[in-house]
């Protein structure tokens, strides 16, 4: 009988191959927003954003059942250095920037966890595989939030955040990597949840109102 860790490499991969399928049908054609009218743009941001938050539930999963007893109590624990979850913002325009401004910060987190797992475990970890095409969809995600803010704000520079993390200790402990790795994630996916449900609230209103202001 395969023990847990060996379970879940199997089953991983499994998942794992069919989000590489499905991910090339996501991202294949272009990145590049130019040639999209204003549905398009709301369509394939809204479509990458919903599967990305699927993956993202599914790996936290797979990261908490490989780390061992107490995971749902260590990813409950506070830890300031990692990005927060909420979107905030008064109008449409400030929500996408703050959107687009948290994903940009989750990236060198997510590159973090996944250089501390590669430490942990062997490359044939499948939290490492999983982290590492999470990175992916995030950074097309930012692609495609950045394609909705050009409809938002067309004529304001986006302001790029940081590309390295603040605040995170140069040496962290087994036990504070798996903190680190479970709240990164944690947070990271109800980030998605919001963005999800942000973008919905696009639909139907965004493009008819471009619309207006260009007929």
């Amino acid at each position: 009988m395969l023990c847990l860790s060996q379970r879940l490499q199997v089953k991983f991969r499994a998942y794992f191959a069919i989000i590489i399928l499905i991910a090339v049908q996501l991202v294949q054609p272009t990145m590049s927003c130019k040639n999209e009218n204003c549905s398009q743009r709301l369509h394939r941001s809204l479509k990458l954003n919903k599967f990305t938050n699927k993956m993202t539930v599914k790996l936290l999963d797979t990261y908490k059942a490989s780390q061992g007893d107490s995971t749902d109590l260590i990813c409950e624990m506070q830890m300031d250095n990692v990005p927060v979850s909420t979107i905030s913002g008064q109008t449409e325009s400030e929500r996408i920037l703050s959107m687009y401004s948290h994903l940009k910060a989750f990236l060198p987190h997510l590159k973090t966890v996944m250089e501390q797992q590669r430490d942990l475990d062997p490359p044939t970890n499948p939290v490492t595989e999983g982290i590492n095409s999470l990175i992916t969809h995030v950074r097309h995600m930012a692609v495609r939030v950045n394609c909705l803010l050009q409809i938002l704000q067309p004529n304001i520079p986006i302001p790029e955040p940081a590309e390295r993390p603040t605040g995170i200790p140069p040496a962290q402990n087994i036990f504070q990597q798996k903190v680190y790795g479970c709240i990164v994630l944690t947070r990271l996916q109800q980030l998605l949840s919001q963005a999800v449900q942000e973008q919905k609230s696009l639909k139907g209103k965004t493009c008819r109102r471009t619309k207006k202001n260009y007929s």
